[in-house]
């Protein structure tokens, strides 16, 4: 959060995709900056609905690399940390 670069966004998406898909990356970004993390239900509610927005799981893998090589964050190591988890929040090293 810290960091000043774009993400990654399609043209298809419309407004509503838009603000789900921001409201992702910023709970990944906070999954690693923050010293607490964030609560892994919430990781896992914007996941799917990330899935939602991009079934091609090739389209999914794209924004993934493509947020990482911006952010150094992965949103895919991010759902599986949390889907592993048993504490209530999770937090993500670099």
């Amino acid at each position: 959060m810290s960091q000043n670069y774009s993400y990654p966004i399609f043209e298809s998406w419309n407004r509503n995709e838009i603000i789900s898909m921001m409201s992702l990356y910023n709970s990944v970004e906070k999954a690693y900056e923050d010293n607490n993390g964030i609560n892994k239900d919430q990781i896992i509610e914007l996941y799917k609905h990330f899935q939602s927005i991009n079934p091609s799981k090739m389209e999914q893998k794209q924004i993934d690399s493509n947020f990482f090589n911006i952010s150094g964050y992965s949103i895919y190591k991010t759902f599986k940390a949390a889907t592993n988890n048993k504490s209530k929040n999770v937090r993500m090293n670099k």
